[in-house]
């Protein structure tokens, strides 16, 4: 019986003197935040060595293989590389803000999900601000939410379009008839109503980018176009 008892204990502190060891030998001391824009590097740090024994490279090893890791609300993605006992390394991939709405004197971003991440009471250069569509609700890190239900996917669509072909627009404004008008400067694009903006937005991409480098003004009307008309800048 004695026996028994001498072996457990030896058992038991062979056991703890292991678990010391490991949380000693394999605890994270560097830990590498790269990829962030937007997000503090210190609460990215924070989030992925959080909870008990966060900041063991075994447990983040182990936590990233099983997806525990849920993403934060700007980060898409990321990838962790444990480099050496001590030391991680986690590359972020954050979300893009493509547009924005005007509430009571801030500016409402959201990305190409209409996820709503920020509010600022300033606005951002080259994201587009949405005019005339009512926004029924709005609550940071979730998706925004319009009172015609039809006008959502136009805006996501347009959206994320100009940001694709890196076009300058500073507003998309929707007319009681859900026509589509672009703001470029000086220039307008009536883009009238429809499913997709694909073929125009192609299209109009490269002619608003020269016509802002030569600081032209006007208005074009493709509220007709189809694939290979001749694009016009009435002055």
């Amino acid at each position: 019986m004695r026996k028994n008892v001498i072996a457990i204990l030896i058992v038991i502190i062979m056991a703890v003197i292991l678990s010391v060891s490991v949380i000693i030998i394999f605890k994270a001391d560097e830990v590498i935040v790269s990829g962030n824009e937007k997000c503090d590097e210190n609460a990215i740090r924070e989030y992925y060595t959080d909870g008990p024994l966060g900041d063991n490279t075994l447990v983040i090893w182990l936590k990233n293989r099983l997806g525990i890791y849920k993403d934060m609300p700007f980060i898409r993605e990321h990838d962790i590389d444990i480099v050496d006992r001590n030391t991680v390394k986690i590359q972020v991939y954050e979300k893009s803000l493509i547009a924005c709405f005007y509430y009571m004197g801030q500016y409402i971003y959201f990305d190409k999900d209409g996820m709503i991440l920020e509010t600022s009471d300033k606005q951002s250069e080259n994201i587009p601000c949405i005019e005339g569509v009512a926004f029924s609700n709005f609550t940071l890190n979730e998706k925004i939410q319009v009172e015609n239900e039809g006008q959502i996917e136009a805006i996501l669509d347009l959206s994320e379009l100009i940001n694709h072909y890196k076009m300058y627009i500073e507003k998309i404004s929707f007319n009681n008839n859900n026509e589509v008008t672009l703001y470029c400067g000086d220039i307008k694009v009536f883009l009238g109503n429809r499913q997709l903006y694909d073929q125009q937005i192609a299209s109009v991409s490269d002619v608003l980018k020269q016509a802002k480098k030569q600081g032209l003004s006007g208005t074009i009307d493709m509220k007709n176009y189809s694939r290979g008309d001749k694009i016009i800048l009435k002055q």
